[in-house]
């Protein structure tokens, strides 16, 4: 299985070339921070813009399981 090596997430087994060097050659767009990986999984075009909207989405998600958390600790203590 290759992994992202920017946002460690892993890559589909199944890939959807998006342009023809990936058809041709390989590779995948990771389809969390948008970086271009070749068929090693090396990077080739780190995406700045992909891996701050996902850095930003990530946070957010964390920031809201932390709330849902804090409140069922909340609502735990009431009973």
């Amino acid at each position: 299985m290759v992994t992202c090596p920017v946002c460690k997430n892993p890559l589909s087994a199944i890939r959807f070339p998006e342009n023809s060097r990936q058809f041709w050659k390989g590779g995948w767009t990771c389809g969390f921070c948008k970086s271009e990986i070749d068929r090693k999984g090396n990077l080739i075009k780190k995406n700045e813009k992909g891996l701050k909207e996902y850095e930003e989405r990530l946070s957010r998600e964390e920031y809201l399981k932390e709330k849902a958390r804090l409140q069922a600790q909340k609502e735990h203590k009431k009973k």
